[in-house]
C-alpha cells in the first residue's frame, strides 16, 4: 500500500511547504489538503509546496459541485498542476460541510459528482469539450495550457449507489473511516463496477481514509481520538454496526451531542458514553496510541490491504510534522515492499 497524508485546513502556506518537504523526505506519496468552508483556499495554499517539492504528490479533498462548477474545479486543479509538473490532484464528492453550512438540499447529488468527475477528467488541451449532462453543460471548454502530466481525480464515496454511479469515472476512490468489517464487501463492489465498465482493477487506485493518533504520551493520544470521534463516519449507524450490535449502535447515535461536545470543547471528554463503549470506538475507526505502541498496532491496517486498498491516506490532526515523522520511520516502510 502506498501511504498519504491529509491534513486540516487549519495550515498556512509557509507551514504547508514545510509539511510537503517533509512528507517528500518520509516518501509519502501525496499530501492531501482538506477543503473547508471556513478556510483559506485549498488549490492556491498548495502552490507554493507546489513549487517547493519535486516528488510528493499534492492534492485537495474534498470538493462538491454544489461549492464549485466543474469547469472551475478544472481549472483549479490544471493550474495547481501545472505549478506541481505533473503532481495534483484532487478528490470530488457530494457536499458534507458544505451542504450543511450553504443551507443546501441538493437533487441528484449522485448524478453531479458523476458529471463533475466526467468533466473534469474529459477536459484536455488537445481538444474542446462539449458535454451534455442533465445538470452541467459545458460547451468548448479548452484548457490549451494544461501541458503536463494529467492529474489524478478520485471519487470521494462510502455507500454503494454512489459507488456504483461514479467509481469508473475517475482514476481512483477515496472512502472515508471505511472500519475493517466493512471493506472488503465495498471494495469487491468497486472492482464489480471497474470489470462491468470495462475499466482494469490493477492500476486503479483504491483509497481509505483512516485517522492517525500516535503521540508519545498515550494519554494525550487518547483524548485527540475522543475528541475526534464526531468526525469517523459521522457515528452513522451503518459503520456503527460493522461492529456494535444494535442496540449499542442506537446509543451512540442518540448520544451524539455528547461527542459534538467533546469536539467543540477540544478537551475529549464524552459526557454519559461508557469509556468501553467509547474505546471499542476508537479501536474500530481509529488507529491510537503511544508511540511505543506503534509498532505493534501497525497489523491493524493489513486487513484493508487484504481487502484491496491500496493506499492508505492517515488523516492527522495535532502536530502534523511529528506524525508524517512517523509514519516515514516506522509505517512506510512496512508498506513498501
Amino acid at each position: 500500500m502506498k501511504i498519504d497524508v491529509l491534513l486540516e485546513p487549519d495550515q498556512t502556506p509557509d507551514q504547508l511547504v514545510g509539511l510537503a518537504q517533509l512528507c517528500e523526505r518520509a516518501g509519502i506519496q501525496t499530501m492531501w489538503l482538506q477543503n473547508y468552508l471556513s478556510n483559506r483556499d485549498a488549490f492556491l495554499s498548495l502552490v507554493p509546496a507546489a513549487l517547493a517539492t519535486s516528488k510528493v504528490r499534492l492534492g485537495v479533498c474534498i470538493v462538491s459541485s454544489y461549492e464549485m462548477h466543474p469547469v472551475k474545479m478544472a481549472n483549479a486543479l490544471y493550474t495547481l498542476n501545472e505549478y506541481a509538473k505533473g503532481r495534483a490532484g484532487l478528490v470530488i464528492g457530494g457536499g458534507g460541510e458544505w451542504l450543511m453550512r450553504l443551507g443546501m438540499k441538493p437533487d441528484n447529488r449522485v448524478r453531479a459528482v458523476r458529471e463533475s468527475i466526467e468533466i473534469v477528467k474529459r477536459s484536455s488541451k488537445d481538444k474542446p469539450l462539449s458535454y451534455h449532462g442533465k445538470i452541467f453543460k459545458v460547451y468548448g471548454f479548452q484548457p490549451k495550457y494544461a501541458t503536463d502530466a494529467a492529474p489524478l481525480v478520485y471519487t470521494g464515496a462510502n455507500r454503494e449507489q454512489m459507488l456504483r454511479a461514479t467509481v469508473a469515472a475517475g482514476d481512483g476512490v477515496m472512502y472515508s473511516d471505511m472500519p475493517r468489517g466493512l471493506v472488503q464487501k465495498t471494495t469487491d463492489t468497486v472492482r464489480e463496477v471497474l470489470q462491468s465498465a470495462n475499466r482494469p482493477v490493477d492500476g486503479y487506485r483504491i483509497s481509505n481514509i483512516w485517522a492517525w493518533h500516535i503521540k508519545p504520551d498515550r494519554a494525550t493520544a487518547l483524548r485527540e481520538a475522543r475528541r475526534e470521534l464526531l468526525l469517523r463516519g459521522w457515528l452513522e449507524p451503518w459503520y456503527l454496526e460493522a461492529f456494535l450490535g444494535p442496540d449499542e449502535s442506537d446509543f451512540v447515535v442518540q448520544n451524539k451531542g455528547a461527542f459534538f461536545k467533546a469536539y467543540l470543547g477540544r478537551d475529549g471528554v464524552v459526557d454519559g458514553v461508557p469509556e468501553e463503549l467509547v474505546n471499542r470506538l476508537i479501536d474500530n475507526l481509529t488507529l491510537t496510541g503511544s508511540t511505543d505502541e506503534l509498532l505493534a498496532k501497525l497489523p491493524e491496517l493489513d486487513a484493508f490491504g487484504a481487502a484491496g486498498v491500496n493506499e492508505i491516506c492517515f488523516r492527522l490532526h495535532d502536530n502534523p510534522a511529528e506524525a508524517i515523522k512517523l509514519i516515514g520511520a516506522h509505517v512506510v516502510p512496512k508498506f513498501a515492499t
